[in-house]
């Protein structure tokens, strides 16, 4: 679909008039396309909805409007959530569909059959291959171990699996392993696409725990295929809850009959390396109940354990801080209570507190004996990736405030921090308000506010690897800096900042409402000028965008000071290696939703270009794509060893003479780039980069000698040092450390913003 069609056909779905109409033609249009496939079994999806038979038109219906949204799949060989991971747009789209009109043989289908390698030895797609013929045989390997099936058998046992599906149920399967000293047990929720990757890894630690897991209320692919694993491996035992289920009853269920040894629970939203589990195990050996310090969704402390301190509920001690703010703390914390689905217990212990009916690690902490320690181990930080879509709704209950404030204190000291007030009462809050305490005079508390999410999903964000190298910076110049990503943007602890910038990208990011003093507001606009509104930045003291042509032309139509503060890099990482240089041209980055032009046209034109980035599957053969990322601390090396790196932009940052980062890090580690025209990039990188028209442009350049069209070793060796020195993050940190200070020391606050 072309790109213009693309945008218009995405702003229909969403009008509120046209858009049940655009969406009742979606799910036509993935229907048909799934009817006139040979791989629906209508007996299979009929045994998911607990019944025996189901037209064949029925079940695709069923599946394109409401069955693939709960992990449904018509086909036994096929795993909706493993399939949709690698698949664009499936939390819209029914993955068979997607894979119907995709690259089929590039595909992983399942999580216990590998249809790609099967697809390179048959020449064709592996899954139509294996359904054509119910005597071929399915190779099934997990964690090292191989298993052979016919295809039929496979079918057989997952319709079994099916079918228990949607029953009333407290237990699914019991497993055969051995009793061991230590239980592991592992919740899976729904829509977790990750599942299968934590059954394998329970599979690595099989040999000296008994596995446990509790499937609470997954979707219909997770349960089929545990099953699958569990019927090959009887080290896997599964039992069976309800959505609405209470976390200690699962977790009682998990344990029952078991008073000596440890039990590690561990939380359904994460995940954990063996290291996490192995060192949760270890610490519970000593006699402790242990929990890790879990980061929330936004990327904020979760709560190192829980304290009564006054307010309404248990207050999650540093809750809502930037992870940053815990580093300085000892690597194990004693308590008051727990907090959190994660911990590791005496199971004896586990065993008293489970007498009462709980519903989370705090109120079970509060019935652990008393000679029970309550510890946090602040190194293992797991993220809560996913949304609580499990379990009752937590109630609480308070104990004895005095005491729980008096042993969370020396916590809060040791994070830098005074406390100012404790709750009262729960009348206005539930936190003690805090007061950062500078190490020295010049030191000021700086917050960078991104746009990428926290996490495995914003980790591949340039906007992520943008703010570590500016916090570097600021750090090296004496201050504290913390990064807040887009879900904690406005933070409740906002209030403790000297200094917030706000790292514009594609989503607008107000200053902090919840402030207690006088405090700095940086904005600087790096990218999507056209969304930024004259309102947006009057919010701001300093303000300042990566253009200087529309820094000027912003200054004069707003009336607002914009000032020029190019894109920069970060040079801690991007300097030369003395790496060899090859032939290829490389592109690395995101396909954007979009046929981005340097990278499809080179391709269509014949000229190899290896791609590193996600969702390139729609626009370009898989063939060229190396990988879906590039780890952040190769990519200079990746750089450096290019003949040529491609660069192109956001359009409207074109239009505006916006530069983006990827030039500024290619040219710092010695590379050359060839990219679209944007306003002043020939004077910045000075024969380091070369700059392309057009379509037919680019391709020209694609296919000449790199020799003859960028500038020698020697001027690209001075490019290099000169980018290094006057465009690193040091030095725009100091640029943006001095508008911090003028706006603290200015007289009248009021005239910060007026132009000129």
């Amino acid at each position: 679909m072309p790109d213009r069609l693309r945008v218009i056909v995405r702003a229909l779905r969403g009008s509120r008039i046209l858009g049940p109409v655009v969406r009742a033609a979606d799910r036509l249009w993935w229907g048909r396309a799934i009817h006139g496939s040979a791989l629906v079994d209508s007996e299979f999806y009929g045994a998911q909805l607990g019944l025996a038979r189901l037209p064949r038109g029925i079940a695709i219906a069923h599946y394109v409007i409401r069955g693939f949204r709960r992990g449904m799949s018509l086909n036994p060989l096929f795993d909706d959530l493993i399939a949709g991971a690698d698949l664009p747009e499936v939390l819209r789209v029914p993955a068979l569909y997607a894979y119907l009109v995709s690259e089929r043989h590039t595909v992983q289908v399942h999580p216990w059959w590998d249809a790609v390698d099967l697809s390179r030895r048959v020449g064709s797609p592996g899954l139509e291959h294996l359904w054509s013929d119910m005597g071929a045989d399915v190779e099934v390997t997990v964690a090292g171990r191989s298993v052979t099936m016919t295809v039929s058998e496979f079918r057989r046992r997952a319709i079994v699996a099916a079918r228990t599906w949607r029953r009333p149920r407290t237990r699914a399967r019991a497993g055969k392993g051995a009793m061991s000293s230590t239980v592991i047990v592992r919740p899976l929720q729904a829509h977790d696409r990750r599942y299968a990757r934590k059954l394998v890894q329970l599979l690595d630690l099989a040999d000296t725990a008994e596995i446990v897991v509790p499937l609470v209320g997954v979707d219909a692919s997770q349960w089929i295929s545990a099953h699958l694993l569990a019927g090959i491996f009887p080290e896997l035992t599964l039992r069976g809850h309800r959505c609405r289920a209470v976390w200690g009853a699962v977790i009682s269920d998990a344990v029952e009959g078991r008073t000596s040894g440890v039990a590690v629970v561990l939380d359904a939203r994460a995940e954990f390396s063996i290291a996490d589990i192995r060192d949760l195990e270890a610490a519970a050996r000593e006699g402790a109940a242990v929990i890790p310090a879990h980061r929330a969704q936004d990327g904020t402390v979760a709560g190192l354990g829980a304290a009564d301190v006054g307010g309404r509920r248990p207050w999650g001690v540093l809750e809502a801080h930037p992870v940053d703010d815990i580093d300085t703390l000892d690597d194990v914390l004693e308590v008051p209570l727990l907090h959190g689905r994660t911990l590791a217990c005496p199971l004896d212990a586990l065993a008293v507190a489970l007498t009462y009916p709980t519903i989370s690690a705090t109120e079970l902490s509060r019935r652990l004996p008393p000679r029970t320690p309550r510890r946090v181990l602040t190194r293992l930080r797991p993220l809560l990736e996913e949304p609580q879509l499990a379990y009752r709704r937590d109630q609480v209950g308070l104990t004895h405030p005095a005491i729980h404030r008096a042993l969370v204190e020396p916590i809060i000291d040791a994070a830098g921090f005074d406390v100012e007030s404790w709750p009262d009462g729960g009348k206005t809050r539930d936190a003690p308000r805090l007061r950062w305490r500078a190490p020295h005079a010049e030191a000021q508390r700086w917050a960078i506010k991104i746009c990428a999410p926290a996490g495995r999903q914003g980790a591949v964000w340039g906007d992520a690897h943008f703010a570590r190298g500016l916090a570097a910076a600021l750090r090296r110049r004496g201050h504290m800096v913390v990064v807040d990503a887009f879900d904690a943007r406005d933070r409740p602890t906002s209030y403790l900042d000297d200094v917030n910038v706000v790292v514009r990208g594609p989503y607008r990011i107000d200053p902090p409402r919840s402030r207690a003093r006088a405090g700095v507001n940086l904005l600087w606009i790096i990218s999507h000028p056209d969304a930024v509104t004259r309102n947006e930045v009057v919010a701001f003291d300093r303000v300042f965008a990566a253009s200087e042509s529309w820094s000027r032309a912003s200054t004069a139509r707003w009336g607002v000071a914009v000032e020029s503060l190019l894109e920069c890099t970060d040079t801690d990482l991007f300097h030369p290696r003395g790496v060899r240089r090859t032939d290829e041209i490389v592109f690395v980055g995101t396909a954007r939703g979009i046929a981005r032009p340097s990278v499809v046209v080179p391709l269509a034109a014949g000229i190899p270009v290896r791609v590193y980035g996600p969702d390139w599957r729609p626009f370009i053969s898989q063939s060229a794509i190396v990988a879906r990322s590039l780890p952040h601390e190769q990519l200079a090396e990746r750089y450096e060893s290019a003949s040529i790196v491609l660069n192109d932009q956001w359009p409207e940052m074109r239009r505006h003479g916006f530069i983006a980062m990827r030039p500024f890090d290619v040219v710092a580690v010695g590379g050359r780039v060839i990219s679209e025209e944007v306003e002043g990039i020939d004077a910045v990188f000075e024969g380091a980069v070369v700059t392309y028209r057009d379509a037919e442009h680019l391709v020209s350049l694609l296919q000449a000698d790199p020799d003859t069209i960028f500038a020698d070793a020697d001027a690209l060796a001075r490019a290099s040092e000169r980018i290094r020195r006057d465009h690193s993050f040091d030095a725009r940190a100091a640029v943006l450390d001095e508008a911090a200070r003028s706006v603290l020391s200015a007289d009248e606050p009021g005239l910060r913003h007026r132009a000129g």
